[in-house]
């Protein structure tokens, strides 16, 4: 079948999605129920998808599941946590567990109390920043950012409804890790901080979708090709729209 015929077919299913919509709850295939916000955006996003495919674009996931980003996400994160860890090791010397119990074991509750609450609170500063770098490649700045509560993980999200270029997504994907996690921890190697290096270390771990996700996206090859990535609607990752780069007829003469 000719890359046409494909994408006549795939539009012809997408158009026949609306009446299942409406008669069942909606899900995105594995196996989680769509929120509100989630099917306006899933509506969205089929939309300009149907005006892409018409233009001889071809589809392409780029897509990873909880299971994998909080696995082999978080091995890609462990380089950047021995290089902070290291580093304060080397200056600072090993942290005693039992020492800085003995000597005031409040002061020591206290500050794992601090911990917990400021991952907590920077979880969602993490999103922000998402939406903060990619308002800078938005079509339509602050307006495209979404942000929101997923309540099956207890975590706050960030979601970009227009195109991105491959470097702004990169870019918007690594900064919250780079900033209140390697940023960070450098920081607490010279104030000599542990619980500065708890943060951050938790702060480099929470980081492993994005990391996972931006390492897919390096090895997806983009060379002699016009491609348009937006964020997935329902799941971790984006979609990629592909199609090779119009070559301009070589003239006489």
């Amino acid at each position: 079948m000719s890359d046409n015929g494909k994408n006549q077919e795939m539009l012809e299913q997408l158009k026949g999605t609306d009446d299942k919509r409406k008669s069942k709850k909606q899900t995105n295939g594995d196996g989680h129920v769509l929120t509100p916000a989630e099917i306006k955006r899933q509506e969205l996003f089929d939309e300009k998808e149907k005006e892409i495919l018409a233009k001889g674009y071809k589809r392409k996931d780029i897509i990873t599941t909880v299971l994998k980003a909080n696995f082999v996400g978080i091995l890609l994160t462990l380089p950047f946590v021995f290089l902070v860890v290291g580093g304060f090791v080397l200056k600072n010397g090993f942290f005693n567990i039992d020492s800085a119990i003995n000597e005031n074991p409040v002061m020591y509750f206290v500050k794992l109390a601090i911990i917990m609450v400021a991952t907590g609170l920077l979880a969602v500063v993490h999103e922000k920043i998402h939406g903060w770098f990619w308002t800078i490649g938005a079509e339509n700045g602050s307006k495209d950012i979404e942000f929101g509560f997923q309540k099956e993980t207890l975590t706050p999200y960030c979601t970009c409804k227009s195109p991105l270029t491959k470097k702004m997504y990169i870019l918007g994907s690594m900064m919250p890790m780079t900033i209140l996690g390697v940023v960070l921890g450098i920081v607490s190697i010279f104030v000599g901080s542990w619980v500065v290096l708890a943060i951050a270390v938790l702060q480099i771990i929470g980081g492993s979708g994005d990391i996972l996700i931006t390492s897919m996206l390096l090895r997806y090859d983009t060379k002699d090709k016009d491609v348009i990535l937006i964020d997935h609607p329902t799941k971790i990752g984006l979609v990629a729209f592909e199609k090779d780069k119009e070559t301009a007829p070589k003239t006489e003469g």
